[in-house]
């Protein structure tokens, strides 16, 4: 009963929660728009169909989506490309909105009163009111928690946006019903699906193979044909704008004086940090990376934290450190947390590993005796490590003197991992024999604490001044750029220039990764414009905007052409290809095996089981279309050219196995279903794609960012 009147004392802050989760979901999957953020004060950051909207509108919503991914981080950082993401999708949601209630009102689609009450009231209700109502004995919904919930005032802002929301849910199933309700599916939709499920054939080929085609300088290609080429897939070209650049790249990267600051802000903290009774709050004020004690496994660490934290005078409470961590580009205390003396026992040790070369005893016995020699000269004070560098056949521990770290048991075989866990630090054991050949084993540590450690972490990042010191440098060269040309200023500075190659307002820039500043900034200039000094990742830069293409396509440039080229020439091969094969196929009087004498470069081949849904032919590889040509042909009957990856074959099947009609009517009602929530879904795409296209959209963006 406590419980029970707790959740009802708090009733209203689950609703709170719960409908807040959904009208953000419910915000990014259909565009919808329910807190109250429509009043349209100040500047617009787009357009769509005459209809603003607001800078604000759009701000808030992407805050509060980063808000909530951030909370599912649990601390960690957002990078650039993931706030790309989330403020495409915020722009893409509110786009919708607009556009969808635009059309709820062209079609007349409202949503009574009654048809809520008779939602929440149901017997299956939605998801936010069975997740919290819905009594997990019965299965049923609790009517009078319910009831409660409706009637309590501190719920009532909560039952507000949940109306909000249902009715909004109410009308998108109306209009996709408009969109879908004439659609069927049939059963002969159902048994092409199943027989293409289901058929299995097998066969045999000859392939014509592109090798036997013309060298492609044989081949003579117009302009005219490359640009025929080029309309005819012109879809296939089809891009977003794009955008081209040079710039020169001023790098930040943390310099040694940069990194000795941070080494000293950990010295000073090192004590406090021995000293504090509640680590957990300690690192949370002062670490960059979340709060994090984790085991600390022996040899399973970077090297020089596993040197450090296996210390003989390592205990509970000491802080080590500080430490860089090359990995993961930070320095660190680590304190120690916890110790457990008595651990799974852990063994150092290195080997000089010998191959027999040959199988035989004989070969085995001269490897052994060339090992023991070895041993010999190790006993006599040779050096164990420059022998494994000059002798051991693992070049993987060779170049280290043959350490192998630690390990623990069941990391190494059963006879190397005897001989290493049976002796004693120091001892020289072999030869052993294991299935890699014959080894040298030098025990060089025992060990069986284990510990655990909290991390207080700071990254390796540029000071101040190296940031100062390098973005002058570039507002130096974007005046110089100014005054006397772009190219002139680099030469005379010895600056490197750089292609961006082509890049679009999402934010990606080759070579440089994402940065929004660059993307955004080449959305707003035009050609020849020179930058302001931008920030990119590990650094600043200067551009010069060298081409811009809003054309919806790619650009008609030397490069697409030599791209188009090679494959007019392809085709002009496929099409010789074809034709020898046409005239192969018919002197073979419908017989596969007489085109191999006919054609003394063509052999047999065996095309394994295909399917369409592993469309892999043997000696073709995956290959769909020429996959769903084979399974379109009778058995014995010898196929006409079938264009693959390769070249072009001639087929004839030997077996063909379809599904059984008593499995199809098993299935047939699932098979229609499905196909019909394909068309469904299908068709709600296309008239999204559809509504988009048509409308008048205007990206403001790049003038907020």
């Amino acid at each position: 009963m406590a419980l029970i009147s707790k959740m009802r004392d708090k009733m209203h802050l689950v609703l709170y929660v719960l409908v807040g989760a959904f009208l953000i979901t419910i915000v990014f999957e259909w565009g919808m728009n329910f807190s109250g953020w429509s009043a349209r004060r100040g500047n617009d950051i787009g357009v769509v169909n005459g209809k603003p909207i607001s800078f604000k509108e759009y701000e808030t919503l992407y805050r509060n989506y980063l808000e909530q991914y951030r909370e599912q981080l649990k601390g960690q950082e957002i990078d650039e490309q993931t706030e790309l993401r989330l403020q495409e999708q915020v722009w893409e949601s509110l786009v919708m909105k607009v556009l969808l209630e635009a059309e709820y009102e062209k079609l007349n689609l409202k949503v009574s009163d009654k048809e809520i009450v008779d939602e929440i009231f149901s017997d299956n209700p939605p998801f936010v009111i069975a997740q919290q109502f819905r009594n997990p004995e019965t299965g049923k919904i609790d009517r009078e928690r319910l009831n409660s919930a409706i009637a309590d005032p501190r719920n009532k802002s909560a039952w507000i946006q949940l109306e909000q929301y249902l009715r909004q849910q109410k009308l998108q199933e109306k209009l996709q019903t408009l969109l879908t309700e004439a659609l069927r599916s049939t059963d002969s939709e159902a048994r092409r699906q199943f027989d293409a499920q289901h058929t299995k054939v097998s066969g045999k080929y000859v392939l014509f193979d592109m090798s036997r085609a013309r060298p492609d300088s044989a081949y003579y290609v117009s302009d005219a044909e490359i640009k025929a080429y080029f309309n005819d897939h012109k879809e296939e070209y089809r891009q977003e704008p794009t955008r081209e650049a040079k710039y020169v790249f001023f790098p930040t990267d943390p310099t040694e004086e940069d990194k000795q600051l941070i080494r000293k802000e950990l010295e000073e903290l090192k004590k406090k940090f021995a000293e504090t009774k509640n680590d957990t709050e300690f690192v949370r004020l002062h670490s960059d990376s979340p709060i994090d004690e984790k085991p600390l496994p022996r040899g399973q660490l970077p090297v020089e934290i596993d040197t450090l934290v296996f210390r003989p005078d390592t205990r509970i409470g000491t802080v080590l450190g500080p430490v860089e961590d090359f990995a993961t580009n930070e320095f660190k205390l680590i304190k120690i947390t916890s110790l457990k003396p008595d651990g799974e026992v852990q063994i150092r040790a290195s080997h000089i590993l010998l191959k027999p070369t040959g199988n035989t005893k004989a070969d085995t016995a001269k490897t052994i005796a060339e090992a023991k020699a070895l041993m010999a000269r190790i006993k006599k004070g040779e050096s164990f490590e420059q022998l494994a560098r000059e002798k051991s056949q693992d070049p993987g521990s060779a170049v280290r003197g043959g350490d192998l770290n630690w390990f623990g048991k069941g990391r190494m075989v059963k006879p190397f991992e005897e001989a290493c866990f049976n002796a004693k630090v120091g001892d020289l054991i072999g030869p052993v024999q294991t299935q890699f050949g014959i080894h040298i084993i030098k025990v060089t540590g025992r060990d069986s604490r284990e510990f655990k450690g909290i991390e207080l972490t700071k990254k390796i990042v540029p000071s101040p001044a190296t940031l100062e010191r390098q973005r002058r440098l570039a507002s130096e060269f974007e005046f110089n750029a100014r005054e006397i040309g772009f190219d002139s200023a680099a030469r005379r500075a010895l600056y490197t220039v750089r292609e961006t190659g082509i890049f679009t307002r999402g934010g990606y820039v080759p070579i440089i990764g994402y940065s929004s500043a660059m993307a955004h900034w080449g959305f707003r200039a035009k050609i020849g414009e020179i930058s302001p000094v931008l920030e990119a990742k590990d650094g600043f830069v200067v551009m010069k905007l060298t081409a811009i293409n809003d054309d919806g396509y790619r650009k008609y440039d030397d490069d697409l052409k030599r791209e188009l080229k090679s494959k007019v020439i392809r085709e002009k091969k496929m099409q010789d290809l074809r034709k020898l094969a046409e005239e192969v196929r018919a002197k073979c009087e419908g017989n596969l095996e007489k085109a191999t004498a006919l054609d003394s470069l063509l052999s047999l081949n065996e095309t394994g089981t295909v399917t369409l849904s592993n469309p892999v032919i043997q000696g073709i590889g995956y290959d769909i279309n020429a996959a769903s040509a084979l399974t379109a042909l009778e058995v014995g009957t010898l196929s006409r050219p079938i264009d693959t990856n390769r070249g072009v074959i001639l087929a004839m099947l030997t077996e063909k196995t379809m599904g059984e009609d008593e499995e199809f009517e098993k299935e047939k009602a699932n098979l229609r279903k499905r196909i019909l929530d394909d068309k469904r879904g299908r068709i709600v795409q296309e008239w999204t794609q559809a509504l988009k296209k048509q409308a008048q959209i205007q990206d403001n963006r790049s003038l907020f960012y």
